[in-house]
């Protein structure tokens, strides 16, 4: 029987480390696939501008834009980097946190079991230990949580800005004339779309995280 129980429990941890490695790396997938979207959106406001520079005065107000889209891409670009940090850091606390509860669960078996035998007050520091280890990891493992899910929220509400970008580029880019006109509208629709992509992106990786909690 207590090598049924010591099996079981050598399961549920692997199946639980294996589920935070996997959550893991499906968050830094996500959010690498972001970071290649919003490299090409950055190449979108290069070539933006480079029409703009052609159409001159007529797009005198697309111009400025072409550097928020930047900006966009350089948010985007950094908090992909900085979630998938946190991802891999949340990886190894979730699975320091799953050996800190299996031994307190075999603490409390060996206490339960042997209450009565002589010495088994000897194993109280070591017990207390673990439960301090036990109760540290619970709080990082949980702030962890925390800090993921905050910063995919805010690189989400900052992708919003896009749908306006792209809205104020399309008006710029009526102003430009028909010869360029249809090269800026173009440039509105990709960011548009890249913003999209990579909110959908975001999407997922929330729900992931939100199964850890």
């Amino acid at each position: 029987m207590k090598d049924q129980e010591t099996g079981s429990s050598q399961q549920n941890q692997q199946q639980a480390n294996y589920n935070y490695f996997v959550s893991a790396a499906v968050i830094a997938a996500k959010l690498d696939r972001a970071t290649t979207i919003a490299q090409q959106l950055s190449l979108t406001a290069s070539n933006a501008r480079a029409v703009a520079l052609r159409a001159g005065e007529r797009a005198a107000g697309f111009r400025p834009l072409t550097d928020f889209i930047d900006r966009l891409a350089e948010i985007t670009i950094t908090a992909s980097k900085k979630i998938n940090q946190l991802a891999a850091t949340l990886s190894k606390t979730s699975a320091s946190k799953v050996r800190a509860d299996n031994a307190i669960k075999h603490f409390n078996v060996v206490n339960q079991k042997a209450a009565e035998y002589p010495y088994i007050d000897s194993l109280r520091h070591a017990f207390d230990r673990s439960k301090a280890t036990q109760s540290k990891l619970t709080r990082d493992y949980y702030r962890q949580i925390d800090q993921l899910t905050e910063e995919l929220a805010m690189l989400s509400n900052e992708l919003r800005n896009a749908v306006i970008l792209a809205t104020l580029s399309r008006v710029e880019a009526s102003q430009a004339g028909a010869q360029y006109q249809d090269a800026l509208i173009n440039v509105a629709d990709n960011v548009e779309g890249a913003a999209g992509k990579i909110k959908e992106h975001i999407k997922y990786s929330q729900h992931v995280v939100a199964t850890l909690q």
